[in-house]
């Protein structure tokens, strides 16, 4: 089984930018975790990240952060059929 992180890896200076500033940007809250769209915005473009490629980036980012918070939250049956929360 392939590592996510190799998967799934920035493939460009500018993802790889991206990617450092957003995950400088992301806290855990009581709702899980919670992106700062304003902070990873300013930081990417001091690392030089244009706009069009932060913006689209980002959105992706927090749909992923999103799905991800929904899948935990979906109860899955175990063996015996007994559904519990993830």
């Amino acid at each position: 089984m392939a590592c996510p992180y190799v998967l799934h890896a920035p493939t460009s200076a500018q993802g790889a930018a991206l990617w450092a500033a957003s995950t400088a940007c992301v806290s855990a809250g009581m709702a899980g975790l919670e992106l700062d769209t304003a902070g990873a915005l300013a930081l990417a473009r001091e690392m030089g990240v244009s706009g069009w490629a932060v913006a689209e980036l980002l959105t992706a980012l927090r749909m992923g952060l999103a799905a991800g918070t929904a899948a935990r939250r979906t109860p899955t049956p175990d063996p015996g059929g007994a559904p519990h929360g993830g």
